[in-house]
């Protein structure tokens, strides 16, 4: 049947909605498709290609780098390190409106250069700024919004988790990917500065002026000094794939190494600390490695089936340009956003979108670039971003409407970053 790979789609598609509303995990409910529609579509000796792809798509020393970040993440998180980098920041932020907002972004900016882990950086953020800005009188429009906006930078700056999951799952270069974040990543939190630095002078009663304790140069000259070996972790890490010394599976082992070295100087490290983030990292990168093996298995059932060569058939025939087939699948990535989680929306997306994207000539490293700002802006697109729970989890005074309206200015500034980079696509 000429039309039989828009019946298989739709089944593959259709069984898989059913398992996701059945409250499956997600990365159980994908190896569940891969098996059932192997068996009926390829016949139950083909399920030997599953058992021996599971094992190539997860054994790969580029992936080492993924639990090492986390791991990075919590114990920094964990020893009470990551407080310490923002309060560094506020000393130097000055007395400028919206100070505390701006903390926020700028705690989250260098916080997701430390270590990559998004949850992780709203929960320390929520936790440590948002009762000070209650205190202050901000209203959820400013101290919710902000550290949303600064948790969620650590997707895109590198070392990011996910940005190294993307990269094994789109078969490009983890080292070109991260690297290619930087200055994304850098623009978007000069976005953030801008927004709530306007805001708070337009829209006072949002962030009420107050007289800030007047912090001299040697104050902020000796936060800076405390806080310096803890930015030396950023050449660690970022430098040396920069410069080519290390890869990013080295670089991340070298980051966890001097990240407890550092806490054990600071007299912050303790075998709790260590229990608990050994015990996270092992629970987070379970999943996402049981993600690469049902992403995989789900790539392999459209390619046998026919439907990825038919579907990229169907899109390089279309007269469109191509940069409306990327604004088109931006939509899609969007729209899954409200509704799935980031790993389920990798798992849907990337297995179709990149056969298209390299058949139509374009640069994966630039598409996968937007799609981790989706899959940033996933996050916290209501009603069901996975940021905007940890929000309500560490502040559970907050009304989930007020978390959902104070998330809307930072989906609107991260949609303009989208376009700036389908304008401009050097900067990535």
């Amino acid at each position: 049947m000429e039309y039989e790979w828009v019946y298989n789609l739709a089944f593959f598609f259709g069984l898989l909605m059913l398992m996701m509303l059945s409250g499956m995990p997600v990365a159980l409910g994908f190896i569940t498709l891969n098996i059932v529609g192997l068996y009926f579509f390829l016949g139950p000796g083909s399920l030997a290609l599953l058992a021996t792809s599971s094992f190539s798509s997860i054994g790969q020393f580029t992936l080492i780098a993924i639990p090492l970040f986390i791991l990075m993440g919590e114990l920094l998180m964990r020893t009470g390190l990551a407080a310490k980098t923002v309060e560094a920041v506020d000393h130097w932020i000055g007395r400028i409106p919206g100070r505390l907002s701006l903390s926020a972004v700028g705690g989250g900016t260098l916080f997701g250069a430390l270590s990559g882990a998004s949850m992780a950086s709203v929960a320390m953020l929520g936790s440590t700024l948002v009762p000070e800005m209650a205190k202050r009188g901000y209203k959820p429009a400013m101290s919710v919004s902000s550290i949303l906006a600064g948790g969620g930078l650590a997707v895109l700056i590198p070392p990011s988790a996910l940005g190294v999951l993307l990269g094994a799952l789109a078969k490009v270069s983890i080292a070109k990917l991260l690297l290619a974040g930087i200055l994304p990543g850098l623009i978007l939190a000069a976005m953030y500065f801008a927004y709530f630095a306007i805001r708070a002078k337009l829209q006072p009663e949002l962030a009420p002026p107050y007289q800030a304790q007047v912090i001299s140069l040697k104050q902020k000259l000796h936060a800076l000094l405390m806080v310096s070996p803890l930015l030396s972790l950023i050449v660690v890490v970022t430098g040396f794939i920069f410069l080519g010394i290390a890869t990013p599976s080295e670089s991340a082992a070298m980051g966890v190494v001097a990240t407890m070295i550092l806490a054990a100087c600071y007299k912050r490290l303790s075998f709790e600390a260590v229990w608990k983030s050994l015990m996270a990292t092992m629970t987070t990168t379970t999943m996402m490695l049981l993600v690469i093996v049902g992403s995989t298995g789900f790539s392999q059932l459209l390619a046998a089936t026919g439907s990825t060569s038919s579907l990229v058939s169907v899109v390089g025939g279309l007269d469109i340009h191509p940069l409306l087939t990327v604004i088109l699948m931006q939509v899609v990535v969007l729209i899954l956003g409200c509704f799935i989680d980031t790993i389920s929306i990798m798992l849907v997306a990337i297995p179709v979108f990149m056969p298209i994207i390299n058949a139509i000539g374009l640069d994966p490293i630039w598409f996968c670039i937007l799609i981790l700002v989706q899959l940033e802006l996933a996050g916290i697109t209501p009603p069901f971003g996975v940021l905007l729970f940890v929000m309500k989890g560490v502040q559970q005074h907050l009304k989930i409407g007020e978390i959902y309206r104070a998330a809307l200015p930072i989906v609107l500034i991260q949609i303009a970053l989208v376009a700036l980079l389908m304008i401009f696509p050097a900067l990535v």
